[in-house]
């Protein structure tokens, strides 16, 4: 009986062609099309620079910042650097004092000023971190060669040299953080839209009466309207994957294995709140509305746009009542360091908690409205 339920569940899904474009085409495009728009780097500050020494190093400092790929040159400050910031004119300013260049061949102390539009604190914060990369490379530089124009300061003084490195993401690339997370959010759609909206129909075009009156058992019918998307979210996982490595050459260093199972620990989860939902809405309009609202709660509260870390305490403490916070957690880890069953036992915990207990009461209301 339960084979013949399965085999029914499986055409009706691939029955209606909306329903296949929903599950393979939409989340291809959406991978491919967000993976390219949600992108964190910063590239291209508007870099303003008002030169008050007019020097031949003053000149050096500018062309040393407009020769990199990080600055677009805009229109140089000649009264002062508040029409241009007012205006949205530039990001990022750098003021150069008088006499800089004589005070500092002179061995005289002087300073640069960065002024930036920290309206949007990312590229403000950012633009200025490339300003300041950018001119103590070249002051550097220019130390040294002072040091070789006076050989006998070397006695006298000593540099400390500074090697950065950056593991999981050598070239600091915002894909390699976005597309883990936006395969979470394309199987949280899956599983917990797609469950709710396949119940709910059958309640509203009549056939879930009719269904309990077969000699169909209650577990046997949600096995069967579940195992299908369950299929499909695995499915769907690895097109994801396949797109993230050979497409935006995201390097995939973890166990699949261990992926898969805590897929399935996150995918018990959703499952569990689309059946739960289905049993609190009349209509797919409805099933739509609360599926809507966990979604976005979700993803909003997992750090997937925002750290964790930088929202309040108060807000950090009600993502613990998140699963896909221990999910997304979980995902970036496994695909970008390589991460072992040791290193993630808490968030596999909590995701075998959260799956175990919100399921079961969603099977036991599923049962009381049904029976």
């Amino acid at each position: 009986m339960l084979k013949h339920f399965l085999q029914k569940e499986f055409r009706q899904v691939f029955r209606q062609r909306e329903m296949v474009m929903i599950i393979f085409f939409m989340p291809v495009i959406q991978l491919l099309i967000l993976g390219y728009a949600i992108n964190l780097d910063v590239k291209h500050v508007r870099l303003a620079i008002f030169d008050q020494d007019q020097s031949a190093l003053s000149r050096s400092i500018a062309s040393k910042c407009f020769a990199s790929s990080y600055f677009q040159s805009v229109q140089s400050a000649q009264e002062g650097t508040a029409a241009l910031l007012e205006k949205g004119q530039a990001d990022v300013v750098l003021k150069i004092p008088p006499h800089f260049a004589r005070d500092i061949h002179s061995g005289k102390p002087t300073e640069l000023e960065l002024i930036a539009d920290a309206q949007n604190s990312n590229i403000a914060g950012i633009g200025v971190g490339y300003t300041q990369g950018v001119l103590g490379r070249f002051l550097a530089d220019e130390f040294e060669r002072r040091l070789d124009r006076q050989p006998t300061l070397r006695k006298s003084v000593h540099q400390v040299g500074l090697r950065a490195q950056a593991y999981y993401n050598p070239e600091l690339l915002s894909v390699y953080y976005m597309v883990p997370g936006i395969v979470v959010v394309l199987l949280t759609v899956v599983t917990t839209l797609l469950t709710a909206l396949g119940i709910v129909r059958e309640k509203e075009v009549g056939t879930l009466e009719q269904l309990m009156v077969t000699p169909l058992r209650k577990f046997h019918f949600i096995v069967g309207k579940t195992a299908p998307f369950v299929a499909i979210a695995f499915v769907e996982m690895s097109v994801a994957l396949l797109v993230g490595t050979l497409w935006f050459g995201i390097p995939f260093r973890g166990s699949l294995w261990l992926l898969a199972g805590a897929s399935s620990l996150f995918i018990l989860t959703t499952l569990g709140v689309g059946l739960f939902i289905s049993t609190v809405s009349g209509s797919q309009q409805q099933a739509l509305f609360f599926s809507w609202f966990f979604m976005v709660f979700g993803m909003l509260m997992s750090g997937f746009f925002t750290p964790i870390e930088n929202m309040p305490r108060s807000v950090q403490l009600l993502t613990y009542l998140n699963p896909l916070r221990y999910f997304m957690t979980i995902i970036r880890a496994i695909f970008l360091k390589g991460s072992g069953l040791q290193d993630l036992t808490g968030e596999i915990l909590a995701l075998a908690l959260f799956g175990t207990l919100i399921f079961s009461l969603a099977l036991l209301r599923f049962r009381k409205r049904i029976g």
